[in-house]
């Protein structure tokens, strides 16, 4: 299923990163080529940016400039690769790493859920927010 995934596998990994705060992280992966990503980042961020949700998480973006950079160590910040080699350890990862736009919502220093796709953030994505940050909208 590539629509939504939950990372539980990949838990090990997930342990060893950076120092994070308590509060939940949202990480936007996509890039500047690719259309899916550039609706997301014109009609949904924006909304996302203003939702009561939003003052509640870490929000993060990885947006290289082409696709080919999308899963390059070199393009990440370096507290986040770890998020990146988890990802590229998963099923999903390995057989749709590329498909963007793509959303991580990591919780106490481990991934809890990604999913892609504009659909993938209106139907699972920002419901599973809502309810991780207690919000409405």
């Amino acid at each position: 299923m590539i629509g939504g995934l939950a990372m539980t596998a990949i838990g090990q990994l997930s342990r060893v990163a950076g120092a994070q705060s308590a509060r939940p992280m949202v990480l936007f992966l996509g890039d500047q080529e690719s259309e899916q990503s550039k609706l997301w980042r014109t009609r949904w961020e924006p909304l996302f940016l203003a939702s009561q949700a939003y003052k509640k998480v870490d929000y993060r973006v990885v947006y290289p400039a082409t696709n080919a950079l999308l899963l390059k160590p070199e393009s990440w910040p370096a507290d986040l690769r770890w998020i990146l080699d988890a990802f590229l350890l998963s099923q999903v990862g390995v057989q749709a790493g590329h498909v963007t736009p793509r959303f991580f919502l990591v919780q106490n220093k481990q991934i809890t859920f990604s999913t892609s796709g504009n659909s993938g953030w209106r139907e699972t994505m920002w419901p599973t927010i809502m309810d991780v940050t207690g919000t409405t909208n």
